[in-house]
């Protein structure tokens, strides 16, 4: 019997770019403390740009404090909640500065944060960090004034809605060998149909992100037809909405027959390739039978280049110590 694969739009990104920045991401890193190597690989993982940081902020924010008070139907002080975000973007600013997520007492709650910038050194400078913590301010006052593609507030839209699920990352569907459990930002329901919504903070005209909302879109569907007391949706019940809290615009991608067509074939060979190359190593999950890419470009923007170049100049031989003082005199920064 084939294994089944935990499938993701990411984890088959980083596949086709690199088959051992998959091996760190997906099968080395994890948050235990037992292994030095494996719990550096997962502090790697969950490290953060700055950009992408004040959008995680964001994320965090509307999951915490501005979706739960729009469901009790709160009245909101957008400039007083503002300066909420920037205190919470402060917080796990200070946590990843004095690396909280290092000390073994430490239980990753709201606060755990670990950035570029703390961890391996990546330069910076001041005006950086005003710029991010005004991006978040400025998403969250400019909140009231995004409109939905018919014209309607977004608000208005929102606490309309009969429920809001915020980051949803429990919905669980096979297809095939592929287990599909998406992270989901919000999940609405709207005259008594399921409403997907993705927060963007980006300044971007050109990312598509129409990929990953339709796998969200598909596992809704088909954890409905799980349920045989209840009518399947339909495709045209499912809407999939794109909101970018830089730009303050709201973009619809269509759920339909041919979308989920696509989908079912690219998931079904990714699967594939997945588990070929798991075939191909004969089940031992070691680095050396990883490839490394040659795309310099690449790895100038992969989250685990200090810890490949330790590894490769070390015969993948890992001590903590000896890897902090490598990162420290090394070149990447």
């Amino acid at each position: 019997m084939s294994e089944i694969v935990k499938w993701s739009y990411s984890s088959v990104n980083t596949l086709r770019q690199c088959n051992r920045r998959y091996y760190y991401a997906n099968i080395l890193a994890t948050h235990g403390r037992k292994d030095p190597l494996r719990r550096k690989a997962y502090e790697l993982k969950a490290m953060q740009t700055l950009q992408m940081w004040r959008g995680s902020v964001v994320d965090k924010f509307l999951e915490l404090v501005l979706i739960p008070m729009i469901t009790t139907k709160g009245v909101l002080d957008f400039a007083q909640l503002s300066d909420r975000a920037v205190e919470m973007a402060k917080t796990q600013f200070r946590y990843s500065k004095n690396k909280g997520y290092t000390d073994p007492q430490q239980k990753k709650g709201d606060d755990f944060c670990i950035l570029n910038i703390h961890e391996i050194g990546t330069p910076y400078q001041q005006s950086d960090i005003e710029e991010c913590y005004g991006m978040i301010k400025a998403a969250i006052v400019n909140f009231p004034n995004i409109s939905m593609p018919d014209g309607e507030r977004l608000l208005d839209y929102l606490y309309r809605c009969n429920g809001l699920t915020p980051n949803v990352n429990n919905y669980v569907v096979e297809l095939g060998n592929a287990r599909l459990m998406p992270q989901i930002d919000l999940v609405a329901i709207c005259d008594w149909k399921p409403v997907v919504m993705d927060w963007k903070l980006s300044a971007s005209y050109t990312s598509d992100y129409s990929r990953q909302l339709i796998i969200c879109g598909l596992t809704i569907y088909l954890r409905r037809l799980q349920k045989t007391d209840k009518a399947p949706y339909q495709y045209s019940d499912i809407k999939l909405y794109e909101v970018n809290l830089f730009k303050g615009t709201v973009k619809e991608h269509v759920f339909s027959k041919d979308a989920v067509t696509d989908l079912y074939d690219r998931i079904a060979l990714t699967t594939r390739d997945i588990q070929l190359l798991k075939e191909g190593i004969a089940g031992e999950a070691e680095i050396e039978n990883y490839e490394i890419t040659d795309d310099e470009g690449l790895c100038s923007t992969c989250n685990f280049q200090t810890l490949c170049s330790y590894l490769f100049t070390n015969k993948n031989q890992y001590d903590e110590k000896s890897y902090l003082e490598f990162v420290q005199h090394s070149e990447f920064n």
